[in-house]
């Protein structure tokens, strides 16, 4: 009887022999764990270390399907027409992946029909394969073949713009300029040139006249841009953004030009958020850690030292960015108040005594105060803390808190890295683990290349 698919794929020069159960199990831990990965990616606490969980599993369960060839592609196509739900929108990210992975010839054919249904399956799995077969061999042969045959479905082609930026594809640059002048696709047009590093005087021009105007409906758009190339956004333009009585937009909205002001002007940031108490927590917090300044350190801690129980995750940002990690005490539940605020006050005294930060005598036993902690702080008020060290570099180092910190204060670790460079940076947080670790990896490369 001759074998049924649903689609040709190219032939694989191995191919796995057909084990009972063998294809099921793989299908069945891969569903599990992209349905897992949309929850960490959805957790406001969610961290690297556990998206690498998750995006490593699916992975290897992509790469063993592969071997399967068209009885991978079977099986998929069987699974999405009983599935629903969430389970249904793994196994279509799992079949578009696979098809991306095999360079399977109906490949925009599927991606056309799930499309309405399943956007983010859809932007995911092109966004996030193939995986490459070596660090620096990443194609996206798929995503030009999309830009190209897109032209009349709007949908698609916002798709392919999306990630035509995401992905650096530099070679449809050309192509996207054109756009610039089509009021459906011009801001998609904007965001994948400022990806490039290619956006210029036209999406300076975007980014004013949206902020100016209070439009709404293209707020988020102008965010996305200015947190991948701050250059775009000039003092003025951000000064109103930040001062501005508006409904347009909410903290987390604001989040990255809070990210870029605190880059630029770290003291004056720091000085609002600990006097500006209608800014959200998260924000603060953010603000602080990125900041850097004992101070505002202190403030943060001290708050943790008064709570119930142990840190939040927001909290402890603060701690892993600023002093390079967070006490057990703090951590742990059921949570002791005093050994919690103990082993915070501890921390805080070795991090300024390392640093050269002077304390006061009885520092250790004084109150939650910065007066009753640190002996100058006008002199500790000049000294930006990073990793429990002086931050002695114009581009912070991104360390090993980058794998600890939750995802928003990892997407203002890499914000900071773009206003700081003065270049662009479209790594996001949400992207898949191997390529957020191949970002961090270079840029330890250069940071040390830079200090030698």
């Amino acid at each position: 009887m001759p074998a049924l698919t649903s689609t040709d794929i190219r032939p694989l020069n191995q191919r796995l022999p057909p084990l009972s159960g063998l294809l099921d199990d793989t299908l069945d831990q891969a569903i599990r764990a992209r349905q897992r990965r949309i929850m960490i990616a959805g957790n406001p606490h969610g961290n690297l270390a556990a998206l690498r969980v998750t995006d490593s599993a699916i992975d290897r369960a992509l790469k063993s399907a592969s071997l399967y060839g068209k009885d991978a592609a079977l099986q998929l196509d069987a699974r999405i027409a009983k599935l629903d739900g969430a389970a249904q929108e793994a196994a279509v990210f799992l079949r578009i992946s696979l098809a991306v992975q095999t360079q399977e010839p109906a490949l925009l054919a599927l991606t056309s029909e799930y499309t309405p249904k399943f956007t983010r399956a859809i932007r995911d799995a092109y966004w996030f394969y193939p995986a490459p077969f070596g660090p620096f061999n990443d194609s996206s042969d798929h995503i030009v073949a999309l830009f190209n045959q897109s032209a009349a479905n709007t949908e698609l082609r916002l798709l392919a713009l999306e990630l035509a930026g995401r992905r650096d594809v530099k070679a449809l640059r050309p192509q996207i300029e054109a756009l610039l002048d089509n009021p459906s696709l011009a801001p998609a047009a904007h965001y994948a040139l400022a990806c490039m590093g290619a956006a210029g005087e036209p999406t300076r021009r975007f980014l004013k006249n949206v902020i100016e105007s209070n439009n709404a409906a293209l707020f988020q758009s102008a965010m996305a841009i200015v947190a991948v190339d701050s250059r775009l956004l000039d003092e003025a333009t951000l000064n109103r953004l930040l001062n501005a009585d508006s409904d347009k937009a909410d903290d987390d909205a604001l989040g990255a030009a809070w990210a870029i002001q605190t880059c630029r002007h770290p003291r004056k940031a720091l000085d609002y958020a600990s006097t500006h108490q209608e800014l959200s927590s998260a924000l603060r917090l953010r603000i602080a850690a990125l900041a850097g300044y004992m101070d505002g350190i202190i403030i943060a801690c001290a708050a943790m030292a008064a709570s119930d129980g142990s840190i939040t995750p927001l909290q402890a940002d603060v701690l892993e960015v600023a002093l390079g990690g967070v006490p057990v005490e703090a951590r742990c539940e059921p949570n002791d108040q005093a050994a919690k605020s103990k082993a915070l006050r501890d921390l805080i005294l070795r991090v300024c005594r390392k640093s050269h930060i002077p304390i006061c005598n009885e520092a250790d036993l004084g109150p939650w105060e910065v007066e009753a902690i640190l002996s100058k702080p006008e002199q500790a008020g000049e000294i930006r803390l990073r990793n429990g060290l002086p931050l002695r570099d114009s581009v912070p180092a991104l360390g090993r808190a980058v794998f600890e910190v939750t995802h928003a204060m990892r997407e203002w670790l890499y914000i900071e890295r773009a206003t700081t460079g003065q270049h662009a940076f479209a790594l996001s947080a949400l992207d898949v683990t191997r390529r957020q670790e191949l970002a961090l990896m270079v840029g330890e490369l250069v940071d040390d290349m830079r200090t030698d």
